[in-house]
């Protein structure tokens, strides 16, 4: 499996929110069980992770199962299974891993509409089935005549056109915008990088 490197950094970091008080160890374990391509998912809400010898493991699969919010893994049922499940294995960390590499691999439609405004800002999307994330950075402290550059990034999980009215400054207009479709992680990558920021 080919990695993409911005993706797997968006993934380790969100594992190490999860878990932070996991030591740097723990992640690599999971980041080798996932990069080898040792888990599989079988159904919705089940994965088998390829057991590797290299990270201690007795036997050749472990399964991953997640039911009413919480991981199981087969290791719990094993030697150390209380200690592992008291700690999350690496082996649930290699599914995490994997399902939020696999959600972050599908596309998504995105629009992003960004203006500078004279004072006061505002976005209206006229469609009810969309997602707005919306930036402001400051370009001026003057409290008189404040000024701001706003990014509006619009999402969607369908391709659609969608109407927007807008406030920036003075300027009042409304517009159909065409949501164009990218890969989920790219809109992740935007907002961390505070787009146009």
């Amino acid at each position: 499996m080919r990695i993409e490197r911005d993706v797997e950094d968006l993934i380790i970091e969100r594992l190490r929110e999860k878990f932070p008080g996991k030591p740097g160890s723990w992640i690599r374990r999971a980041l080798r069980r996932f990069e080898s391509g040792n888990v599989r998912q079988i159904s919705d809400n089940v994965w088998v992770v390829s057991g590797d010898p290299r990270l201690g493991d007795r036997y050749p699969t472990y399964i991953v199962r997640f039911k009413d919010g919480r991981y199981y893994c087969s290791c719990f049922e094993t030697s150390w299974g209380l200690r592992r499940k008291a700690e999350v294995c690496t082996h649930i960390a290699a599914v995490i891993l994997y399902r939020e590499y696999s959600r972050l691999m599908q596309p998504i439609y995105v629009a992003v509409l960004s203006m500078e405004c004279d004072g006061d800002y505002y976005l209206e999307v006229l469609d009810r089935d969309v997602k707005v994330i919306k930036q402001v950075k400051a370009l001026s402290s003057d409290l008189l005549r404040p000024k701001y550059r706003v990014t509006y990034i619009i999402t969607s999980e369908e391709p659609k056109t969608i109407k927007v009215r807008y406030t920036c400054g003075d300027d009042v207009s409304e517009q159909e915008i065409a949501l164009s479709k990218i890969m989920r992680y790219v809109v992740n990558l935007l907002i961390g990088l505070g787009v146009n920021a």
